[in-house]
C-alpha cells in the first residue's frame, strides 16, 4: 500500500508539472512577438535601415503579421527603435531569413553577418539572401496571395535549395566560407516580379562585397563543381545533326531535358606551380524530354546524346570559371583544394589572388543516361 501511495503521488506531481508548463508557455506566447524575417540596407547619412516581419500572437493563439522598420547607426540601435513601436518583447528564435539590400551589399556585409553569428538566439540554419532592387519595395508590397511574407520567402528558398535549383546559403555556410582564407561566398538573389517574389540569380561576394552575379539557372553547374548533386533538372539544346537528322535549317537545335541528376566530382591538383587542376564530374541522369522521332532503343543514339550532354556541361562550367577570373573571385574555393593537396604551401589570400589569375582547370564530364523503364 505504501508503494501504491508513492506511485499516486508521483503521478499527481507529473500531472501538475504538465499543467504548469502548459500555462507558462501560453503566457510566453501572449507576451512576445516572433520575428520571422529581417532585412537590412543602407539609409541616408550612412545609417542602417532595418525592416522586420513580425508575427503577433493574441491570447486566443491567433496570429497577425505586421512590418516594422527603423533607421539607426547599428543593427542593435535599429532593433531598439523597433522595440519602441511594439507592445511585446520581440523574439529572434523563429528568425528564418535575413535579407540584404543591394546598396548595403556593395559596401560590405561581413560586419553584419558577424553580428548575426554573435547573437545566440539566431539559428545557424537561418537563410541569408540578397535583394535585387529596393528592399523596402519587395517587403512592403501588398501581395495578393501571400499572407505571411516571412514564411513564404523561407519556404521559397528552402524548396529551391532542396530541389537543387539554387545554392544553399545558411548562416553556418556563409560563416564557414567567410572564415576561409579565400574570404568569398555566394547567396541567392530575390526579386519582386509584379505580384510575386522569385529567385532571379546568384550573388558572389569577395571580402564581404558583392562583385558579380549569375542567373539562377546556372546554379546546377555550380553545385556540380562544389560537390555531389542528387536532384535537379537541366534543359539544353544540342545540334540536331548529332542524331543524323537533316533539318531545313542547319542551325536548328534539338531541345532536351534531363532530371534526377546524380553527380560526383573529383578535383586533383596536377601542377602546383601554375596552379592547374583536373576536374572530373561523373553524372547519372534520366532523359526527361526528347523529340518523339528520336529512337531511344538505339544504344548508339544514347551514346551520342551522352557525348553532347558532356560537351554542353563542360562548356557551361568553363564559362563560369572564366567569369570567376573576370570578377577575381574564387567562387568554387579552388584555393582550399590547393592548400589541402599541397601541404607545404605557405599561402594567404593575397598570394592566392595572384595565383588564381593564372589558374587552369581541365574539365571532364562523363554522363550516363539511366533508363529506368520510362522509354521501354
Amino acid at each position: 500500500m505504501k508503494e501504491l501511495t508513492t506511485f499516486k503521488k508521483l503521478i499527481l506531481l507529473f500531472a501538475c508539472i504538465i499543467v504548469l508548463v502548459g500555462c507558462a508557455e501560453q503566457k510566453i506566447l501572449e507576451r512576445i512577438s516572433l520575428t520571422t524575417l529581417v532585412g537590412f540596407d543602407l539609409a541616408d547619412e550612412d545609417k542602417l535601415a532595418a525592416i522586420a516581419v513580425i508575427r503577433q500572437i493574441n491570447p486566443d493563439l491567433e496570429s497577425k503579421i505586421e512590418l516594422q522598420s527603423a533607421t539607426a547607426l547599428t543593427s542593435r540601435g535599429a532593433r531598439s527603435k523597433i522595440d519602441l513601436k511594439t507592445s511585446k518583447t520581440i523574439g529572434s528564435g523563429q528568425l528564418r531569413v535575413v535579407l540584404y539590400g543591394e546598396e548595403l551589399a556593395k559596401v560590405g556585409l561581413n560586419e553584419n553577418i558577424h553580428i548575426l553569428k554573435m547573437n545566440s538566439e539566431i539559428s545557424n540554419a537561418t537563410y541569408i539572401a540578397s535583394v535585387e532592387g529596393d528592399l523596402n519595395e519587395l517587403l512592403e508590397y501588398k501581395y495578393e496571395n501571400i499572407s505571411d511574407l516571412g514564411q513564404h520567402i523561407y519556404q521559397l528558398i528552402k524548396y529551391n535549395v532542396d530541389k537543387q535549383y539554387i545554392i544553399s546559403s545558411t548562416l553556418h555556410e556563409i560563416n564557414r566560407d567567410k572564415l576561409s582564407f579565400i574570404d568569398s561566398y555566394s547567396m541567392p538573389i530575390l526579386e519582386r516580379e509584379e505580384n510575386n517574389i522569385k529567385i532571379s540569380g546568384i550573388a558572389f561576394f569577395n571580402e564581404g562585397k558583392i562583385v558579380g552575379k549569375l542567373p539562377a539557372e546556372e546554379a546546377i553547374y555550380i553545385l556540380m563543381v562544389k560537390g555531389k548533386t542528387h536532384n535537379g533538372t537541366l534543359e539544353m539544346e544540342i545540334p540536331i545533326t548529332t542524331l543524323e537528322k537533316s533539318p531545313p535549317d542547319s542551325s536548328e537545335g534539338l531541345p532536351i531535358a534531363i532530371d534526377s541528376i546524380n553527380s560526383k566530382r573529383k578535383i586533383k591538383l596536377v601542377d602546383s606551380a601554375v596552379p592547374e587542376f583536373n576536374l572530373t564530374i561523373k553524372i547519372e541522369c534520366r532523359l526527361l524530354e526528347v523529340d518523339s522521332d528520336v529512337s531511344m532503343d538505339n544504344p548508339s543514339i544514347i551514346h551520342k546524346l551522352e557525348k553532347e550532354i558532356n560537351k554542353k556541361i563542360e562548356s557551361e562550367i568553363n564559362q563560369i570559371i572564366d567569369y570567376s577570373h573576370e570578377i577575381n573571385t574564387d567562387i568554387f574555393q579552388f584555393g582550399e583544394y590547393y592548400k589541402a593537396q599541397n601541404r607545404n604551401a605557405d599561402i594567404d589570400k593575397k598570394k592566392w589572388d595572384e595565383m588564381f589569375s593564372e589558374m587552369k582547370v581541365n574539365v571532364t564530364v562523363n554522363t550516363t543516361i539511366i533508363r529506368d523503364g520510362v522509354f521501354q
